[in-house]
């Protein structure tokens, strides 16, 4: 006897032991399944039983069937319209006095099984050795004749190949019953009539096979007649098929009866451990509703040809073309596939917004070899784009089915679909229908998707955009239903395959950014790629997309799925015949003003100013035009919010209520490193981004305003100690041009030079210094011209000019004592300071510095005297007074962490880092030193980052890491000469002379 084992969810069957003679007084045992091959042999005791020949007598099956009935009857259970056999070792108990006193092999441990009547006969042709001829000739005959029933008609190559094995076995089987003697008893004979039945219809099919591609000439009346002859024998040959099942069925309850008294004998505490893993232990899917299903369908199947000529017959439904771009979309396939092939009535719901790509999942899930296993030919595919009415779509199911006419095609399609052992259904598109502005139509499609939803043996599957599917059905996934968009790298596969980009493109940094600005949605990165074959590189089409958006995104046609306006234009026209669609549109246009999404103290004050903004909410989200963050925000996907931003543009109520929700939150942004900095900045942060938008469209689209020009420089000035940006200040400039707004113009050049002089671009910031400085005169503010001429000292001292940058800073000083502004001339006084240690003036350094920072405290400046104290802490490092600067060092750290300024905190812990190297701990000195490289890389801070650099030389130079040290001073030397500080590029370069030779 061959070994063999059969997996299950729950289940796993060991290999059965040599044939012996069974003593129905032996009990059934219980053992741990210890075989490296179960799957679940880590997890508690199972059940696992022997096999053993079983002497067949038609006359003790016939006395056991009234036995058999009562265990089918405590057995069976009916749920959601799905007949199941449990077993259940308390019913079980119940029934232990039905033990039969014949021998009959021990009860295999129950399984879900996989589909009715195939997988019966699966299970059977598993253990044929275990039985004697004919018996063990059924699965095999009967799983091979159902393929062919199935196929027949539509693979005529694998008919040939079929009838030659089931040929060849039935010939086999046929010899080894002459030669062993055989049981000739009335069932046995039963059982090789109906094979002989099944040979002689298969060789009937072949021929029909062999002149197929003649039927269009005279012999297709003569085709039809073989087919309507063999028709009769069909029928017989059924009638046998359904006497089988239920033989199968009686032998499969006495076996659960026979288990019961098995299980009787069994010590108390074997049966506690039955019951604890009862959960584990499925239902036996074989029921009689299954049964006759499957005998049902099979009867439709061979009374076809008898009733249609072969030209009439209904090929296998075409479905459309699998994607040929799936990337990213693994994790939710295996998921809807699991589904699939675990549960019979599986509904699955693809939601999402238009391009987001739920079609292609869906036909990603239809081709998937796991899912044609379990389902076959059975596969359908429907659209609803541009049904009217349900109808339409019942006639188009029934048109797919390959059903006649009817004047109910839905009670048809079920019917059929009812016949059928699985089959899956995908419904595209069904918001063409579910979003209808007729309630009625609505009501059908919900009403549709559960009449569908009651056939037991069917897969649904629907696409809709949305975020929740239909009411009416108990969807498997309703948890996971929304598809979101792909990540960044499926992203950009898709976009390089589509696009034949090379692997190692030098656009690399351009792709990313316009896929970023894409959100990463299916439909718009496609698009792109298409326009990108046509020799547009990542760099013009990021550029292109900056000036046209969602205007760029559309192939030839205008259709969803060439056009992104097209697709985002069919969810707001249904989405407006909705109740409260019209304020949803209205709430959709305010967050499109809002790309971080519309934060919940704005919706609330938004409330007062719609009917009902909570409904126009959920009506956006059941669409979904925007999804729900982690903190409740409304987002949009960036295409949804261009194509929003340029056709639907807000109501002046809504506009109104958010400049003044947004001016007082641009008025509560801290202008400087303070106590409560990281306070205010931790409110601010999370609005910023919606604060910049908001601000650069009113910009955009009114006069300035003195209430708009406050909000920009209130937000600019905050973004000057964070992440310094000239942004909307550059926006606002040219807007600036009347002369009540001179001062405003002043302002906004004195601010942008300060930026520019942050970012160490000291063209520009001398250009836009030299231009406020201009306008301030013009306008007789003398305090502001000052502070101009004392930023162009800053200036000139940072490019090195520190003779210029000395007479500057010394004028400026005395004209602020002049004017009497102690603290702007406490600021010239620590820039002199600066030019002294630039000149290795030591002392006078510490004089000036010591002197500014003493008056930055009495007016109680923390930020700048905290600067003085970096300074000082610098002098004694280049002085080799490490200790000295160390503890100078750590002070002014901590004074900026306490005041919120990453930039001089930043600027603290490199010098640490140079205080740790210089120390000889190197390994502190790396940490500190890589800190503050990313920390200066995000704070876009060139001359600070082009120092760290040269740290890091100097650290790997003093571990005789020569390589790793070139390459920090060449990085060092570049920025320093992308800066123009050549004093800085002349130090690298004498660090990488002084280098041992690498050669």
């Amino acid at each position: 006897m061959q070994d063999w084992s059969w997996r299950s969810e729950n289940v796993h069957i060991q290999p059965s032991s040599p044939r012996v003679r069974y003593d129905p007084g032996i009990s059934t045992c219980w053992r741990r399944c210890t075989s490296p091959c179960c799957e679940i042999n880590q997890r508690g005791t199972i059940l696992a039983f022997n096999i053993f020949t079983l002497r067949w007598d038609t006359a003790a099956h016939l006395r056991l069937f009234a036995i058999v009935v009562q265990v089918l009857e405590e057995m069976l259970e009916i749920q959601n319209g799905i007949a199941q056999l449990v077993l259940d070792p308390a019913r079980l108990l119940k029934l232990s006095e039905a033990k039969p006193s014949c021998d009959l092999p021990e009860l295999t441990a129950s399984r879900a099984f996989y589909e009715g009547f195939k997988v019966v006969v699966q299970g059977l042709a598993s253990m044929s050795d275990c039985t004697p001829w004919p018996w063990n000739a059924i699965p095999q005959t009967m799983l091979q004749f159902t393929s062919l029933v199935e196929r027949a008609l539509d693979h005529p190559k694998k008919i040939q190949d079929i009838a030659d094995k089931i040929a060849q076995r039935i010939a086999s089987l046929l010899d080894i019953s002459q030669n062993s003697g055989g049981h000739n008893t009335e069932l046995d004979n039963y059982v090789e009539s109906f094979l002989a039945d099944v040979q002689r219809i298969i060789v009937r099919l072949r021929i029909v096979e062999r002149v197929r591609p003649l039927k269009a000439f005279p012999l297709t009346d003569y085709i039809e007649n073989i087919i309507a002859t063999e028709a009769e024998k069909m029928q017989d040959a059924c009638q046998e098929l359904q006497a089988r099942f239920i033989v199968h069925t009686a032998y499969t309850a006495q076996t659960i009866a026979y288990g019961v008294a098995a299980i009787q004998r069994t010590p108390g505490q074997t049966l506690a451990a039955v019951v604890e893993r009862r959960t584990e232990v499925k239902a036996v899917a074989v029921t009689v509703d299954a049964t006759q299903v499957m005998v049902t369908e099979i009867h439709a199947a061979v009374a076809g040809p008898s009733t249609k000529p072969l030209s009439q017959i209904p090929a296998r439904a075409k479905l459309p073309a699998r994607p040929i771009y799936f990337n990213g979309r693994d994790a939710r396939l295996n998921e809807i596939v699991a589904l699939i092939c675990m549960l019979v009535a599986t509904r699955i719901a693809i939601m999402g917004p238009g391009g987001i790509g739920k079609t292609s999942l869906a036909l990603a899930v239809l081709y998937d070899s796991r899912v044609i296993e379990v389902i076959g030919d059975h596969r359908f595919f429907i659209s609803v784009e541009g049904m009217i009415d349900i109808n339409a779509a019942s006639t188009l199911l029934s048109k797919h089915l390959g059903l006649e006419k009817s004047s109910d095609p839905l009670s048809a399609a079920i019917t059929h679909l009812q016949s059928l052992p699985r089959a899956l259904l995908v419904v595209d598109n069904l918001e063409t229908l579910w979003f209808s502005k007729n309630a009625s139509a609505r009501v059908d499609t919900e009403q549709f998707l559960s009449r569908l939803a009651e056939v037991s043996s069917l897969t649904l599957l629907i696409t809709s955009r949305g975020a929740v599917p239909p009411d009416g059905v108990q969807w498997s996934n309703a948890q996971s239903a929304e598809l979101a968009q792909l990540s960044p790298d499926a992203a950009r596969d898709t976009f390089v395959q589509i696009a034949k980009l090379q692997a190692e493109s030098t656009e690399q940094a351009a792709l990313d950014t316009l896929l970023i600005e894409l959100d990463c949605v299916p439909l718009a990165v496609t698009l792109l790629a298409n326009l990108a074959v046509l020799k547009n590189s990542p760099s013009v089409l990021l550029r292109k997309w900056k000036k046209s958006r969602t205007g760029l995104l559309h192939a030839q046609g205008e259709h969803r799925l060439s056009s992104v306006d097209v697709s985002i234009t069919v969810s707001l026209d249904q989405l407006k015949g909705m109740k409260h669609g019209v304020e949803a549109v209205q709430l959709l246009a305010v967050c499109a003003h809002l790309p971080d999404g519309m934060r919940r103290p704005v919706f609330e004050q938004l409330d007062k100013n719609f009917g009902n903004i909570d409904a126009a909410k959920n009506m956006l989200v059941k669409f979904a035009l925007v999804n729900v963050g982690a903190d409740g925000e409304l987002k949009m996907l960036s295409p949804i919010r261009y194509f929003v931003l340029k056709n639907h543009p807000m109501t002046d109520l809504h506009l109104v209520s958010l400049r003044h929700i947004y001016f007082g939150i641009a008025a509560s942004a801290p202008q400087r490193p303070a106590d409560n900095f990281n306070l205010l900045s931790a409110q601010l942060a999370p609005e910023y981004g919606n604060l910049t938008s908001f601000l650069m469209h009113l910009i955009d689209s009114e006069e300035p305003s003195d209430e708009l020009c406050n909000a920009v420089n209130a937000v600019s000035e905050y973004a000057y100690w964070t992440m310094p940006s000239s942004t909307l200040r550059e926006a606002l400039l040219p807007r600036l041009s009347t002369t009540t707004q001179t001062a405003w113009r002043a302002r906004c050049l004195k601010n942008l030079g300060r930026v520019c002089l942050r970012r160490d671009e000291y063209s520009d910031a001398t250009q836009n210094l030299q231009a406020a400085r201009v306008l301030y005169a013009e306008l007789g503010d003398r305090h502001e011209e000052v502070k101009c001429r004392r930023l162009l000292g800053i200036c000139l001292r940072m490019q090195d000019l520190v003779d210029a940058a000395e007479a500057e800073l010394g004028t400026t000083r005395d004209m602020f004592i002049e004017l009497d502004f102690k603290f702007d001339a406490a600021q010239c006084m620590q820039q002199l300071g600066e030019i002294c240690r630039q000149r290795d003036k030591y002392d006078q350094a510490i004089e000036h510095l010591t002197s500014a920072r003493d008056t930055f405290n009495q007016c109680g400046e923390r930020l700048y005297a905290a600067q003085c104290t970096h300074s000082l802490g610098q002098i004694q490092l280049e002085r080799g007074n490490l200790s000295a600067a160390q503890s100078e060092l750590q002070s002014a750290l901590s004074a900026f962490e306490s005041l919120g300024s990453q930039l001089g905190a930043t600027q603290c812990t490199q010098l640490l880092g140079e205080v740790m190297r210089r120390q000889g701990n190197y390994g502190p000195a790396e940490s500190l030193l890589t800190a503050a490289l990313e920390a200066f890389t995000r704070l876009e801070s060139r001359s600070d980052l082009a120092n760290c650099h040269r740290s890091f030389g100097l650290l790997n130079r003093d571990q005789n890491r020569t390589r790793e040290a070139l390459a920090s001073f060449e990085n060092a030397r570049d920025m320093y000469k992308e800066m123009g500080l050549q004093a800085g590029v002349a130090d690298c370069n004498s660090q990488i002379q002084d280098l041992p030779n690498l050669l």
